[in-house]
């Protein structure tokens, strides 16, 4: 018998509007990168034209941590999609009569196929009922013809039931056989949104309230034990760091940094799109203050695409323009100007060369606030692509 279960709503979300869920679904999301790209020539992976509902219901359990059906997909386009599927059974909007064989697409993602670390659509509790086409590059269900990579068809003269079919050149796959677990790199943060104890691991720059700023350097231990050293850029000592990664909240941290006369207890979270940030609060002396650190060496916006440490070489890069923040006042190529100038000076660039960006150079002891109106600025004027470098000088 069918597991079909009631479905009374669906909802979609497109290219990153939607929050991860952080209690269940991480092997799921660890499906990406190198991991997904090598599934549809595994010897565990089979291709299929159609699945029928009884085909899906019966599939393995290839996830240890979700009871749905795991379904790779190779789109028209060529990109490549994972998504977990459930046959169900919706009452007619007229409450009367029997149910409706729908198939509810309970969490899709598509990844860009020449950058898998490119997330083009992502969505959750869709359904598709009986004729509906479901375009996996855009995220939409379409009209027949309109590009859909996967169509639910009705069950026809001497078919069992239902059926998923993938349409035109898209590929439909499965697995036989569960996921081998994860080999974790510990020099890097793991793939995926769901945060490991050790993914708080490696080394940061730390800014605290525009007054303190310098190195963080972690380690932890699989108990989620911290241990770690702080190099102050004020004076070049380096401190002792000890803590506890949360037991309750994954990508909950709680350190200390042990001075000789005073100590700052630290509490953050790490930004669990990238892993390449942390921000929160610190407590001296009874006082609170605010603090952010990035990871060094990792891209930290979101996909990694619009804002991140400067790469080697990164300077010389085609279309770099240089503003420099400082206390609310800007430089932009080393001239002084207001948030409104700096807006239409970069709107005009952009306007001449499309492939402009910017190198933000930031002073070390600069808070965080006026970091994130610097960002705002530079959003204003359309400005996609924006890296960060220390500055040494006031503009």
């Amino acid at each position: 018998m069918f597991r079909f279960r009631p479905v009374a709503w669906a909802c979609l979300v497109l290219l990153g509007l939607l929050p991860a869920d952080s209690t269940r679904g991480e092997e799921f999301d660890r499906i990406e990168g190198k991991t997904l790209a090598e599934i549809p020539t595994s010897k565990d992976v089979k291709p299929q034209s159609s699945l029928t509902i009884g085909e899906i219901d019966a599939l393995t359990n290839v996830l240890r941590d979700s009871r749905s059906a795991l379904l790779i997909v190779r789109t028209g386009q060529g990109n490549l999609a994972r998504l977990l599927v459930s046959p169900a059974l919706r009452k007619p909007a007229t409450g009367s009569g029997p149910p409706l064989s729908v198939l509810t697409i309970e969490r899709f993602d598509t990844f860009e196929s020449g950058n898998l670390s490119t997330r083009l659509a992502r969505g959750k509790e869709i359904l598709l009922f009986v004729g509906f086409e479901f375009d996996l590059d855009s995220g939409q269900v379409v009209p027949e013809g309109q590009g859909g990579d996967l169509r639910f068809e009705p069950a026809g003269p001497g078919k069992e039931g239902s059926r998923l079919v993938a349409l035109g050149d898209a590929k439909l796959y499965t697995l036989s056989k569960p996921l081998a677990p994860a080999v974790v790199d510990r020099s890097r943060p793991s793939l995926g949104r769901s945060v490991l104890s050790s993914d708080f691991a490696g080394r940061f720059r730390l800014f605290a309230n525009g007054q303190w700023a310098g190195t963080l350097d972690l380690k932890v231990d699989p108990a989620g034990v911290v241990t770690g050293r702080f190099r102050s850029d004020l004076n070049g000592t380096s401190y002792a760091v000890s803590g506890q990664v949360a037991a309750d909240v994954s990508h909950k941290i709680s350190f200390t940094i042990t001075y000789p006369r005073t100590r700052q207890d630290f509490e953050g979270l790490l930004w669990t799109e990238g892993k390449g940030a942390l921000a929160g609060t610190l407590t001296m002396l009874d006082r609170a203050y605010g603090f952010f650190a990035v990871r060094e060496g990792v891209a930290f916006a979101p996909e990694g695409e619009d804002v991140g440490p400067l790469v080697k070489g990164g300077e010389s890069k085609p279309g770099r323009r240089t503003v420099t923040v400082h206390q609310g006042q800007y430089t932009l190529d080393g001239k002084p100007k207001t948030d409104q100038e700096l807006i239409e000076a970069l709107k005009q660039a952009s306007t001449v060369d499309p492939a402009t960006w910017i190198l933000l150079q930031v002073p070390a002891d600069e808070p965080f606030s006026a970091v994130q109106t610097a960002f705002e600025v530079l959003g204003a004027a359309g400005i996609t692509t924006v890296r960060l470098a220390p500055a040494d000088t006031q503009p």
